[in-house]
């Protein structure tokens, strides 16, 4: 299971906002458990929205496949 800290750093890493933790000057997180809150569910928006593209581009492969095969077929 991934740390707090870890989900934190992949959000960024891929572009999201993510909030100052607990401690921080400009941080609205008085605890740690609100912060940890507020990432994971930030997370779990981006681990869906990458689970959602990869069924797309599966799907995009699969017709892609089977407009291959229909056409190699029209021509033979």
């Amino acid at each position: 299971m991934l740390s707090t800290e870890h989900k934190a750093n992949i959000l960024r890493k891929a572009g999201y906002a993510v909030p100052a933790g607990p401690g921080k000057a400009d941080s609205i997180y008085q605890t740690a458990q609100c912060w940890a809150k507020a990432v994971d569910t930030i997370y779990v928006t981006y681990a869906a929205s990458r689970a959602a593209k990869s069924l797309r581009d599966a799907e995009e492969a699969r017709m892609l496949a089977l407009l291959q095969m229909r056409s190699a077929k029209a021509l033979a």
